[in-house]
């Protein structure tokens, strides 16, 4: 009954190992996928950061066009009133 035993406790170390192998080869491969996600994330901040002052500007000029459409069709509408 010993030898049983002792069989299935090296079975069962023998399939924790496996386990714990691909565990590794997991984690690796999240490691890399994490690390490329890392650099695309940062190619896309430098990006926003030069785009940074044409954001603005194109705002700026959008609410001022706005604002001057709006005080346009307000001036309209109240001299035909």
């Amino acid at each position: 009954m010993t030898t049983t035993t002792e069989q299935q406790n090296a079975i069962n170390v023998a399939a924790i190992q496996v386990e714990v192998a691909h565990l590794k080869l997991a984690v690796a491969e999240l490691r890399t996928a994490n690390a490329e996600l890392d650099r695309k994330v940062d190619l896309v901040l430098a990006q926003l950061a030069e785009a940074r002052g044409g954001w603005r500007t194109l705002m700026l000029i959008g609410g001022a066009a706005g604002s001057l459409g709006s005080g346009i069709t307000w001036l309209i509408s109240h001299l035909k009133g």
